[in-house]
């Protein structure tokens, strides 16, 4: 992921000089002489930018079975990744951005980010499926970013879109998360189902890699679809209740960074 950033980031931070976009020796914010890319010859400056999609999860594990302590011969745990633990999740995004030149955005968002969890197989109890399902993911996110826009291409139906690429940086508060009706399947004598206290909330780093494309629709509004990859931090391991037998669990706890595939659809109104 980091190599992955760091290379978004130096493209976007190249700018126009590679791109042959930075010529223009008039100013695009006065000069009316000057035809703006967005279908109006005033550039606007500020925008207020909105966007929501999915997020497709990648196999990052979610549940490190293989970690988990020893000592207990008659359970064993599995590892489990984030798509098969989650739904695909969905995002909403709101904030703004500031046009540095024609061709590059600084951008400043809020995010909010929701998965519902499923239940699955988590190991074997007895010889018995063991079964349970990770309470729901839940983050709140700040995130700022540097847009770097290419010329715009002829495209079917539509006058013309604008390709582009963005690096993000940023944080997220994640709720916590706790392993939920936890149960063995098939004992003569079911045991009550438990709750287990998986992972702390608290704030992780984030960061994404975007390409997309944009189009105007009206005279001060545009919109557009971006993909990419994004990057979410770990969470720190909760032990608070891995106790009176369920000591193996603290080790199922380690789970590493989230990783998926956003796609988003992005509207941009031009003050």
């Amino acid at each position: 992921m980091r190599i992955l950033f760091c290379g978004v980031a130096a493209l976007a931070l190249s700018g126009c000089s590679w791109l042959g976009l930075g010529g223009n020796r008039s100013n695009p914010y006065t000069d009316p002489n000057v035809q703006c890319c967005v279908g109006d010859r005033a550039l606007s400056k500020w925008n207020f930018e909105i966007g929501g999609g999915v997020e497709f999860p990648l196999g990052e594990t979610a549940i490190s079975g293989s970690q988990a302590a020893a000592g207990f011969p008659n359970r064993t745990l599995n590892d489990v990744s984030f798509n098969d633990a989650y739904d695909i999740g969905y995002r909403a995004e709101y904030g703004g951005s500031y046009a540095v030149n024609p061709n590059r955005k600084v951008t400043v968002q809020g995010t909010y980010t929701r998965a519902n969890s499923n239940d699955i197989a988590i190991g074997t109890q007895n010889s018995n499926e063991l079964r349970g399902q990770l309470s729901n993911y839940t983050a709140y996110g700040l995130e700022a970013g540097l847009r770097q826009y290419i010329r715009p291409v002829p495209f079917p139906l539509i006058k013309s879109v604008r390709p582009y690429i963005e690096a993000k940086i940023g944080g997220a508060y994640v709720d916590d998360i706790s392993l939920n009706n936890v149960r063995e399947v098939g004992a003569l004598v079911p045991a009550a189902p438990i709750d287990i206290a998986f992972y702390e909330g608290g704030w992780v780093p984030t960061a994404a890699g975007l390409i997309g494309v944009e189009t105007p629709l009206f005279k001060r509004f545009t919109v557009g679809i971006e993909t990419g990859i994004r990057f979410v931090g770990n969470q720190k391991s909760d032990n608070t209740n891995t106790a009176n037998g369920f000591e193996q669990f603290g080790g199922a706890n380690n789970g590493g960074d989230r990783y998926s595939i956003p796609v988003t659809i992005r509207g941009r109104y031009r003050f």
